[in-house]
C-alpha cells in the first residue's frame, strides 16, 4: 500500500486528463495545431511541480473544491508523473513535427495521447503507467 501522502485525490487528476484530451481534440477538429506545443508546455509545468501544485488540477480544486467532499478514489503520486512524463515526451516530438511542418504525423501522435488520457479520464487506470510498469517487470531477470 502506498503511504497516504504519497497518493492524491483522483478527481483533480483525472480533470487534467479530460482537459488535455478535449483541447486536443478540438485543436484536431479545427485545425489549430499550435495547441500541441500549447498543451504540451501545460504537461511539462504539470510534471515539473507535481499533482498538488499543477495548473489545471489547482484550477479545478479553487473553482469546484469547496462543494465536493472528501475523495474516496486516490492517485499514486509516481503513476500521475509517469503518465504526464509519457504524454509531454510524445506532445514533445510531436510539437517538434509542428513546428518542422509535418502536421498530419504530429496529429498522429497527439491523437495517441488523446485516447490515452481519455481512457486514463474514464477509468482512473493510467494506462501509460501500466505499460511502462508491464515492460519494466519484462525486463528483470
Amino acid at each position: 500500500a502506498v503511504p497516504l501522502q504519497q497518493r492524491y485525490g483522483a478527481l483533480p487528476v483525472l480533470v487534467r486528463a479530460q482537459a488535455v484530451a478535449l483541447v486536443l481534440l478540438i485543436g484536431f477538429t479545427f485545425q489549430a495545431e499550435l495547441l500541441i506545443p500549447v498543451v504540451t508546455v501545460v504537461l511539462a509545468v504539470s510534471g515539473a511541480v507535481g499533482p498538488r501544485r499543477a495548473p489545471l488540477p489547482r484550477l479545478f480544486s479553487a473553482v469546484a473544491g469547496d462543494r465536493l467532499e472528501s475523495p474516496d478514489a486516490f492517485v499514486d503520486r509516481q503513476t500521475v508523473r509517469l503518465s504526464v512524463l509519457v504524454q509531454t515526451a510524445a506532445l514533445l516530438v510531436a510539437s517538434a513535427l509542428v513546428f518542422l511542418g509535418v502536421g498530419f504525423l504530429a496529429w498522429i501522435i497527439a491523437l495517441a495521447v488523446v485516447a490515452t488520457a481519455a481512457y486514463d479520464a474514464a477509468t482512473g487506470s493510467w494506462i501509460e503507467a501500466g505499460l511502462y510498469w508491464r515492460i519494466a517487470r519484462r525486463r528483470r531477470p
